[in-house]
């Protein structure tokens, strides 16, 4: 009998555990998923939390053509920056970084804050500004926070920016990227690619599994 239920659970867990792949067809409406060009590099939870949260506010978001994922579950070494072509399931990876406050080990973030001052990254869905602007950093992207962990992202100026800090040299050379004021600071290779995808009331979605926890 034991045998039987366990057979029966594993059953069920394999009919809702979806990978990468499966959740990116579901979305796409599709029956194929070519391999190496659909979403399979993203990991699993944050693409379809993103992908849901889109579907389901498509019409709050003027950029339908790409979105951001970021997985703070990952470490600062690992290129965990996902920028997803919604039209062809395409994929590019990149470095960024998590504010100072947020980091509980060498290139890892735990801790995660909305306050002013806290010098932590903010989870959540962000909706990116229509335009950029020249700040302290250069060239800059606002965002705005849309969940309850991340509404004051831009009374806290919480932007995409560039940062030396943010390259692979720096993360070969000290063993981790460098930390921030809680922006999601990329590489200045990579800033151009990554704001002219996502300008334009385009979405953002910063993720770790804190971020489950603190919507219950």
């Amino acid at each position: 009998m034991k045998k039987i239920i366990m057979m029966f659970l594993f059953v069920i867990q394999s009919t809702y555990a979806q990978d990468s792949a499966e959740i990116w067809k579901d979305y796409q409406g599709i029956n194929y998923c070519e391999k190496g060009y659909c979403a399979e590099k993203i990991p699993a939870k944050p693409l379809k939390l993103a992908l849901d949260y889109y579907h389901e506010h498509q019409s709050d978001f003027e950029n339908d053509r790409h979105i951001g994922i970021i997985d703070f579950s990952q470490d600062s070494n690992q290129k965990r920056f996902y920028m997803l072509n919604l039209k062809n399931g395409s994929v590019r990876m990149m470095l960024v970084t998590h504010g100072k406050n947020s980091e509980i080990d060498k290139a890892v973030a735990g801790k995660f804050s909305n306050v002013e001052g806290s010098e932590m990254s903010s989870l959540g869905f962000y909706k990116t500004g229509l335009g950029t602007y020249q700040g302290k950093h250069g060239k800059s992207l606002k965002l705005y926070g849309l969940s309850k962990t991340n509404s004051n992202a831009f009374s806290r100026g919480i932007v995409i920016h560039s940062a030396d800090y943010a390259t692979e040299w720096f993360s070969k050379e000290k063993g981790r990227l460098g930390l921030s004021q809680g922006c999601p600071a990329v590489s200045p290779s990579d800033l151009e690619y990554v704001i002219n995808r996502l300008v334009g009331g385009g979405l953002l979605f910063i993720y770790a599994p804190e971020f489950e926890k603190a919507l219950k």
